[in-house]
């Protein structure tokens, strides 16, 4: 029932996409000629990457959770996602099928629709459609990497939420490197993502227990 329940916040998490950052160095706040049209841009640069990896933060809400998701182009991701409680679920949804980790064994679950916990929803072109509000916030170092600062708000690709959203933007990539969506309806307030788009990641069909 604990798995059940866990499977069923990522899946709302994954659809919603559902401050000043601890480490990060605030420059003075230069000029920007158009905020939405930068955000869409880096929006575009994350969505185009071949493979990206993503630790998710989600607080305030009904239960904190923790994801540690993987993706591989066009569609394969590992996620790993736990909750404050102690509970683990350990997924891997390859196109229409989805496996789940039970000890040190994989089953294949039924069906053939499965719902990807995905952290790259709030960056697609449907939910960019939505963004107001757009402003350039300034400049920070974040984790050694210069980047700049957005504010902006969408409405989220499944359900309609309305996010207030914040995104650091590598300055030497073009490609965001956090983002932070402070919901008002959702399992969640607040989804802190890290991403990371340098390292190597693979995600294989696992061996299904006989």
């Amino acid at each position: 029932m604990k798995k059940l329940t866990l499977i069923l916040i990522l899946v709302a998490c994954g659809f919603t996409g559902c401050k000043k950052m601890q480490g990060a160095e605030t420059t003075a706040k230069p000029s920007s000629a158009d905020p939405k049209a930068e955000v869409i841009a880096a929006s575009r640069k994350l969505t185009a990457l071949k493979s990206l990896s993503a630790i998710v933060d989600g607080t305030g809400g009904k239960l904190a959770i923790k994801k540690d998701v993987q993706y591989v182009a066009p569609d394969r991701y590992h996620i790993k996602f736990d909750d404050e409680t102690g509970a683990h679920v350990e997924m891997i949804n390859i196109g229409n099928d989805s496996y789940m980790k039970d000890g040190d064994s994989w089953n294949k679950l039924p069906g053939h629709d499965p719902a990807s916990s995905t952290f790259r929803n709030s960056f697609t072109d449907e939910v960019l459609e939505t963004i107001s509000d757009a402003k350039f916030e300034g400049e920070e170092t974040l984790n050694g990497k210069p980047a700049s600062v957005y504010s902006y708000k969408i409405v989220t690709k499944v359900a309609g939420f309305p996010v207030a959203h914040r995104i650091w933007v590598d300055k030497k990539s073009g490609i965001p490197i956090k983002s932070v969506g402070e919901y008002n309806d959702s399992q969640v307030k607040t989804l802190t993502t890290t991403f990371d788009a340098e390292k190597p990641v693979t995600i294989d069909v696992p061996t299904v227990k006989k």
